[in-house]
């Protein structure tokens, strides 16, 4: 069990290749406390340039504080996530590369990354 949990902390969301360009894309993440570490599940995000994004948030983490949040700055992505309370972030994946995933409430504990291919 520990290994799938494990395996889970460290899932990459890769989508297939060869589809149309600019096709949205939505995704559900999770935040969870693990062993006492805050984090993402999944915790890398894969797109293409051109796509439409959606994220579906939520917060499942049983400890205080009951708000985290979900940041992307390179896409000026900013949503505050209350325990029992799903938030919706949407954006269009204008720019390559690889962006950093960040709780703008408490940074030094949940983080992942999206990933934008050309």
């Amino acid at each position: 069990m520990r290994k799938l949990l494990v395996g889970m902390l460290l899932g990459v969301v890769v989508l297939g290749a060869g589809r149309a360009f600019g096709e949205e894309r939505q995704f559900t993440v999770v935040n969870i406390e693990f062993e006492g570490s805050k984090v993402f599940v999944p915790s890398t995000l894969v797109v293409k340039k051109g796509d439409k994004v959606k994220v579906k948030v939520i917060n499942n983490i049983k400890s205080d504080p009951n708000q985290h949040g979900f940041s992307i700055p390179a896409y000026n992505v900013t949503a505050v996530v209350t325990r029992g309370e799903p938030a919706s972030v949407e954006f269009t994946a204008d720019k390559a590369g690889i962006f950093p995933i960040s709780c703008q409430l408490h940074p030094p504990h949940v983080g992942g990354q999206l990933i934008v291919m050309e």
